[in-house]
């Protein structure tokens, strides 16, 4: 799941600058092809995803070049893709070239190989990983680099610390990235009857931390829960659920819990970026797993409107609250 800064212009917001007819200027939005044995819903799933998210969107397209892998490229074909869904009269697109890509790239892996299904919050990620190989050729957690939209758009900055209340010992800090925050379904549910007033982002902060504890540093006896600090300003946070298989029935909990804006200061024990300490996120899509099938959710920003997407299947949701 995905929460992204809106950037609005003063004076308005999105939801004014649509009117009912525009919809015409617009690409209009495009389902992809799964053909019988393909298993490539949750290809689809987050491609959709990252197609709607505006500032992914747009960041690609600047980009000038990148080191170029062939018919393995990742970066090629995710960029045809793109181009068809805006160019193109079908109404469904193959997602092929993009998925012999990543068999190819990960077939030392054996992951996302043809016909067989796989996980698409990993997908998700690793797509994002290899935008940053074809940009910066250097496996690195620490990039810097101001093209590679991977670091620049979705990087959580974060390092971890155990403090003893008791003592005042404290480790070293360690410093990390993440592009998908993990949590746990399971911790979630189990920390939302105690903390029914608090924020989805604090809820999350509880969930992510719970039995996570450590010795004291100094050995004094006590059992510390971690500390994590954001030290930058992400302006795409994607949230992965992590579910224990026996426990699928907290479907409607978990649901319950979502929150549609993230705040980065609730999410993080501390945030140290001025502008992520203001930062409030809203939620703009989400990729849903059921019945051995993904799905997705993606907020359409020219129309201020929800679009769901099953493969081939695009539908406007109908009666869903407004973003803004």
């Amino acid at each position: 799941m995905a929460w992204a800064k809106f950037f609005r212009k003063p004076g308005g917001n999105l939801g004014k600058s649509y009117q009912p007819g525009s919809m015409l200027s617009l690409a209009p939005t495009k389902g992809l092809l799964n053909e019988p044995g393909q298993n490539s819903c949750f290809l689809n799933s987050a491609v959709q995803v990252l197609w709607q998210l505006d500032i992914f969107r747009r960041s690609l397209r600047q980009l000038p070049g990148h080191f170029c892998l062939g018919e393995s490229c990742i970066f090629c074909a995710l960029k045809g893709i793109f181009s068809q869904f805006q160019h193109s009269r079908e109404r469904a697109l193959p997602s092929d070239n993009l998925r012999h890509a990543l068999a190819e790239t990960f077939k030392d892996e054996q992951r996302f190989q043809l016909g067989f299904m796989d996980d698409a919050a990993e997908c998700f990620e690793n797509i994002l990983e290899r935008i940053h190989l074809h940009i910066v050729p250097e496996e690195t957690d620490a990039c810097t680099s101001k093209s590679c939209i991977t670091h620049q758009k979705f990087a959580m900055s974060l390092y971890e610390q155990s403090v003893c209340r008791s003592c005042g010992a404290s480790s070293d800090p360690l410093p990390f990235t993440e592009l998908v925050h993990y949590v746990s379904t399971t911790a979630l549910c189990q920390q939302m009857p105690q903390r029914r007033d608090e924020s989805f982002g604090e809820l999350l902060q509880a969930a992510s931390t719970i039995g996570d504890l450590r010795n004291c540093p100094s050995n004094c006896g006590q059992r510390i829960r971690i500390r994590r600090v954001l030290m930058n300003s992400p302006e795409i946070v994607t949230i992965g659920f992590v579910w224990d298989s026996d426990q699928s029935d907290l479907t409607e909990d978990v649901i319950r819990s979502l929150g549609p804006h993230l705040s980065l200061s609730a999410l993080f024990y501390r945030v140290t970026d001025e502008h992520a300490k203001k930062g409030e996120l809203q939620l703009v899509g989400m990729i849903c797993y059921s019945s051995r099938h993904y799905c997705a959710f993606a907020f359409h920003t020219k129309s201020s409107k929800w679009v769901f997407f099953d493969d081939a299947t695009v539908k406007e949701v109908r009666g869903c609250c407004n973003h803004h």
